[in-house]
């Protein structure tokens, strides 16, 4: 059945559904990642100085050097919390490389050709263009946040880098002072373009209203089979695959218990689920 469709029946009865999107470890980390940025992202603004960077304004500067005490213990508190964020984000990805990274990125980072066509699509329909036209159907992550975790991980590496350079400047050999400059400008471009990519995905989370489900996810790990299913086809599809597996695998072995005898074959459990993932 297609979502143009959908009867009030169906409707229903897919809303019934209820399907785990992200476990208590995304969601944890995800927040985690929301406390660090409203954290550092005021502090490194209060550090830039206003007669230098005219965007900053100087009234900021004296908020953030009141609230701290002045610039040093300014600086001091946003290296320190920096330096928290982003080892817990590379503990994270290292600890459970190849268990749930590497899964996780095979089956919901790749971007196939119904991302491409989605990304050719939806960008018009926000602006009302091509309202008529059918969006492919996507995976877990549609290829609007499929591009974000992209810029997500170069923005966090660069970020976490070069913050790194610039805290420990002073252990850095003077034959080396170029890095130093160049870490300075590439750490404020790493955030801005991480921190632009951050506005479109709350607009598109927690703003606009079909998808809402996808914002709430990020607090209960669930999602409803008719959201899953109008907005990610292709992973409802596979999840009703895995439990369809699974009901059979558990239907044969009551059958072979009532018989007390092996089911024919052997009983093979079907594939273990995908692991959910992140925002």
């Amino acid at each position: 059945m297609s979502h143009e469709k959908l009867t009030l029946e169906e409707r229903e009865a897919l809303r019934q559904q209820t399907l785990v999107k992200h476990y208590t470890a995304n969601i944890l980390t995800h927040w985690f990642n929301v406390a660090m940025w409203l954290f550092l992202l005021p502090t490194g603004l209060g550090i830039l100085l206003g007669k230098i960077y005219p965007f900053v304004p100087e009234a900021w500067n004296n908020l953030m050097n009141q609230i701290f005490g002045g610039l040093a213990p300014l600086i001091h508190w946003h290296s320190i919390l920096g330096q928290i964020w982003f080892f817990v984000l590379v503990f994270n990805v290292l600890f459970g490389f190849r268990k749930y990274f590497i899964p996780f990125a095979a089956q919901r980072m790749f971007m196939d050709r119904d991302d491409w066509k989605w990304l050719m699509i939806r960008p018009f329909q926000m602006f009302g263009f091509k309202k008529n036209q059918e969006l492919p159907p996507q995976d877990a992550y549609n290829g609007g946040q499929k591009l974000y975790s992209y810029l997500v991980v170069v923005g966090t590496v660069g970020i976490g880098v070069t913050g790194l350079i610039l805290t420990y400047s002073e252990a850095i050999p003077t034959s080396f002072q170029w890095i130093i400059q160049w870490a300075m400008p590439l750490h404020f471009l790493a955030v801005g373009t991480t921190f632009a990519g951050v506005i479109i995905h709350v607009y598109m989370g927690a703003i606009m209203p079909e998808e809402r489900q996808a914002f709430f996810s990020m607090f209960t790990g669930k999602v409803n089979g008719l959201y899953a299913y109008l907005h990610h086809r292709k992973w409802y599809e596979r999840k009703m695959a895995e439990k369809a597996a699974w009901e059979d695998f558990y239907n044969r072995q009551l059958e072979a218990a009532d018989a007390e005898t092996p089911a024919e074959g052997g009983l093979e459990a079907p594939p273990a689920p995908e692991p959910a993932g992140g925002d």
